[in-house]
């Protein structure tokens, strides 16, 4: 699976601000990704980050998942979730997503021009020494506004 946010045309202040926070979740959460973590304790960090910049109130759900032998949904176990209830230990060979996404309602006050949905997601196959990111696009504002 390849998600990415784009914009056409050069982003809002608002925009910024809101898909800044959703990629700095996302690094966050790739470097989290090794053996031994909980998807729970991971979850929760990235909760931090986006309550501080008061935006967690627009998550939609989790913040990955893990992916088995036949497909995205057949495939994946349900007790291998970035969720905050989810207490499972991450070991080598899980293969597991990274991807927050914020949905900002329209008209909603201070991010007006904000609306729409802010999404990366990539792919971690976890090792003895940490995980390796299988999905090899680059994300963020920097490589991902479209100027016309």
């Amino acid at each position: 699976a390849l998600e990415r946010t784009f914009i056409l045309g050069e982003p809002t202040a608002e925009q910024l601000k809101v898909w800044e926070a959703n990629v700095a979740v996302h690094e966050r959460g790739l470097e989290l990704i090794k053996p031994g973590a909980r998807c729970s304790e991971i979850a929760l960090e990235l909760n931090e980050i986006f309550a501080e910049k008061n935006l967690l109130h627009f998550r939609t759900f989790g913040y990955g998942h893990s992916f088995g032998s036949l497909s995205h949904y057949y495939g994946r176990e349900a007790g291998l979730e970035l969720r905050e209830d989810v207490d499972t230990v991450l070991q080598p060979g899980h293969v597991v997503s990274v991807e927050p996404m914020l949905t900002i309602p329209v008209g909603m006050p201070g991010l007006e021009s904000a609306a729409g949905g802010y999404r990366e997601h990539d792919i971690l196959v976890v090792h003895e020494t940490g995980a390796t990111n299988i999905t090899g696009f680059e994300y963020g504002p920097e490589h991902n506004t479209i100027v016309l």
